[in-house]
């Protein structure tokens, strides 16, 4: 996939109707993230991912931390959403 074909299906597996609770902070996630265009420097984290099942793989992973490890009172959606880019 290009970085366009990755940006597009990003934007529509976080747009998504959701069935679960963890599916609910797709909606934040895409705020989090801006604008889906090449030129957002936000997106960089998909040159990491191959395909759409790795986009698919990246997004449950990270609603099922937040679900798991996600405390608002001491962190942002944000800090935790960019701790998860860098760190995994």
């Amino acid at each position: 996939m290009n970085k366009q074909e990755k940006i597009t299906y990003l934007k529509a597996y976080l747009d998504k109707p959701e069935e679960s609770y963890a599916e609910s902070f797709k909606w934040e996630i895409g705020m989090i993230l801006g604008d889906f265009d090449e030129s957002n420097p936000n997106l960089r984290f998909l040159e990491n991912l191959s395909d759409e099942a790795a986009i698919n793989a990246f997004v449950d992973r990270l609603t099922s931390r937040i679900v798991m490890k996600y405390d608002p009172e001491w962190e942002s959606l944000g800090d935790f959403f960019w701790d998860y880019v860098a760190n995994g």
